[in-house]
């Protein structure tokens, strides 16, 4: 049966292909008919090695599609582009929608980075007239002034502040493209500029560090161009000629300790230690290697480096505190462990566990006087753990409301901690965590307020039937409003591990919002001990995360509508092919709806196709079908999926679905008719969404 069904579908296409032009006019859309599919190449078609492989699926009819360098491709690319493109011009709301987007960007507020250093709290933010600046609070009397601008065509890209607070090293990186870094040295006391300025600092660096006394400071330098990589670190002393700096460990500096070009290194101090700490980074990989040596051994090429981890001891954070070493290890367990190493005698293996994950990632370490404060991530939100170092007694913050903390540090002169916390509809906020536990807004960053007190926040926890899986679930919604089922809901899915997974900031939403609209964000951990992670990408949280929604009454079918939250995801192309009528609108920007598969190399195409055929978005296309609503777009050399992989999801959708109110539109820019721009498209996509939910003021003109 399930022969002759594939014969009968591939006859159906075969015939529509032959047949669509002369249809057009009978099957007009109401927005419209789609451009006509060009004619297929010859039988024997196999793309071309520049055209990013193919599917090695020869049964497929619209294969020809996959032919990235025949004209007759692009030319229907540029068609569905143009055609996409006249369809959403004509949304009504979607010009007002993308003006109050710029306007909440322009308000869009994020906190930049935070320090404190003896009793000084060093931080970014605009000052009066806009431009970025480096500002300095004294932490007791919350007195502050700005040490330094940044200069016309230059942003501040990072700061670090010396041991005493007596100086910062302040990052200032061009904007004009050619990404050029300079470093330079402030004295806090007057906020004067020191004739001292370091360059060819690579355009990724985040941080220097400083001796302890405060006399010299250890920056990164590419020997060749200034965005090369990190190879390097070298020692400058403070009013000395530049002629005059030492090469201290990295790529070509010395015989006996040999690192690659592509290492990233940063060296760690602390005002009340005495040791210097090595981290490197090996390429993009997370895992890292560490070295110790005391500062008044330095010698320069010459420094005797020791080794305390390789990579294979999977270290993912380190922070150095007088005699003692902290660091966050994945070894044992992929969550995390918190490990303290003595460093008079630094064998790694003596390390002592002070506290293991169970649930949580452990994410940040910060150590204080006489406590250490842990930033661990469970369920999409951060917690904050206290373990204090003489009795490694372990206690949770109480944080102001569920979020992410985006910046923990503390002062190893001071008890408590510093953090910066935000969450889906509460701009970054600075909080101290008291040495009795307590949480104070210290109100280093005050944020505009834009509408987001009128938006309500439910925060929810659910487990899986046969599973002991929890998801969590953050809905955001006009107060007051009834959740009915009325209304349109927005469904997002987050995926990953570290901050970034987190529920972050976004002044943008709020245009969504204030169309009497949901927002529903679901976080889906990434599983580090899965050895083979699943192929369908978050597929079954995402169904019953959408299922749930519409049972419960908080939307419908016909008002659910999900985007994606970044492309080369295969789960919503799934939810389309299996679940069709679960949605009533999706918006993507690269779907992977087939596998990849080299025809050189048979084999292996047979394994991949056999291990993902039930997982196979485009082959699960089925005729006499109501498909949802699509607005695909498609970046060239972006993503794992090339552009041809949407191209034919859509045109294959366009030929099946029978919901003639329910549009499928494709552009993409390898055809040069369409630039993409992330305001726009977002304009787009809710304004696409709003129309197919019934919004009013937002139907389609004539």
């Amino acid at each position: 049966m399930a022969v002759k069904r594939k014969i009968r579908l591939s006859t159906i296409l075969l015939a529509g292909l032959a047949v669509l032009p002369l249809l057009a006019q009978a099957q007009l859309q109401p927005w419209g008919d789609y451009p006509a599919l060009p004619k297929p190449l010859s039988p024997g078609f196999a793309p071309a090695a520049s055209d990013a492989g193919g599917t090695g699926n020869t049964g497929d009819a619209l294969r020809f599609l996959e032919s990235l360098s025949d004209a007759q491709v692009r030319a229907w690319m540029k068609r569905q582009t143009d055609f996409s493109q006249a369809v959403i011009s004509r949304i009504n709301g979607r010009d007002a929608l993308l003006t109050r987007l710029k306007n909440l960007q322009a308000q869009d507020y994020s906190a930049g980075n935070l320090t404190e250093v003896h009793g000084r709290q060093f931080f970014v933010k605009p000052a009066g007239d806009g431009k970025p600046g480096l500002f300095m609070r004294n932490a007791s009397t919350a007195g502050e002034k700005i040490l330094i601008l940044a200069e016309a065509g230059r942003v501040i890209s990072f700061f670090s502040p010396s041991p005493d607070g007596s100086h910062v090293a302040v990052g200032m990186l061009s904007t004009d493209g050619r990404r050029q870094h300079s470093l330079r040295i402030i004295k806090t006391a007057d906020a004067s500029l020191l004739k001292d300025e370091l360059g060819a600092i690579p355009a990724n660096a985040r941080e220097v560090a400083w001796k302890a006394d405060g006399s010299a400071l250890f920056f990164p330098k590419s020997a060749g161009k200034a965005d090369a990589n990190n190879g390097v670190v070298w020692q400058h002393v403070l009013a000395t000629k530049t002629r005059e700096d030492q090469a201290l460990i990295g790529s070509g500096v010395s015989k006996s300790r040999k690192f690659a070009a592509t290492d990233a290194i940063t060296l760690k101090t602390a005002a009340n230690s005495s040791f210097v700490l090595a981290e490197v980074r090996h390429g993009n990989t997370p895992d890292r290697s560490l070295y110790l040596i005391k500062q008044e051994q330095l010698k320069g090429a010459a420094t005797a480096w020791q080794r305390l981890a390789s990579p294979t001891d999977k270290i993912k954070n380190a922070w150095l505190s007088g005699e003692s070493l902290y660091l966050v290890s994945t070894k044992k367990k992929a969550a995390g462990a918190i490990l303290k190493l003595d460093l008079k005698t630094p064998q790694l293996s003596a390390a002592k566990e002070l506290f293991v994950a169970s649930d949580e990632e452990v994410l940040e370490l910060a150590v204080a006087k006489n406590a250490l404060y842990a930033h661990v991530a469970e369920a999409g939100f951060s917690k904050l753990m206290k373990i204090d170092l003489a009795s490694n007694k372990k206690e949770e913050i109480n944080l102001p409301y569920p979020g992410k903390i985006s910046q923990l540090t503390a002062d190893a002169e001071n008890e408590g901690a510093l953090f910066v916390l935000e969450a889906a509809n509460v701009a970054p906020l600075s909080y101290r965590a008291l040495p009795a536990g307590e949480v104070k807004n210290v109100e280093v960053f005050r944020s505009p307020q834009i509408g987001f007190h009128r938006i309500a926040t439910k925060h929810l926890t659910l487990t899986r039937p046969g599973t002991d899986k929890q998801l969590s679930m953050t809905l955001l919604y006009p107060q007051g409003m009834e959740l009915d089922g009325s209304h349109a809901c927005l469904l997002s899915m987050e995926t990953g591990t570290g901050i970034a997974a987190l529920a972050s900031y976004d002044a943008k939403r709020l245009a969504w919002l204030e169309q009497d609209a949901v927002m529903a964000i679901i976080y889906v951990p990434d599983n580090a001990d899965v050895k083979k992670p699943s192929s369908n990408d978050g597929l079954d949280e995402f169904l019953f995360a959408a299922d749930y929604l519409v049972s419960e009454g908080y939307t419908s079918a016909k008002k659910l509508v999900a985007q994606e939250s970044r492309a080369g995801q295969r789960y919503l192309a799934l939810a389309i092919s299996q679940r069709p009528q679960l949605l009533a609108a999706v918006q993507s920007a690269g779907l992977l709806s087939e596998p990849l598969v080299a025809d050189k190399n048979k084999k292996a195409a047979q394994r991949g196709k056999n291990a993902i055929a039930v997982t196979n978005p485009y082959q699960q296309l089925r005729e006499a079908t109501s498909y949802p609503a699509m607005l695909l777009t498609a970046r060239f050399g972006a993503g794992v999926a090339p552009v041809w992989m949407t191209g034919k999801f859509a045109a294959r959708v366009q030929m099946l679905n029978t919901d003639k109110s329910r549009p499928v539109l494709f552009r993409t820019d390898f055809a040069n008719s369409w630039k993409t721009d992330a305001m726009a498209d977002q304009a787009d996509a809710w304004s696409f969404f709003l129309w197919q939910t019934g919004r009013k003021g937002f139907s389609l003109r004539p």
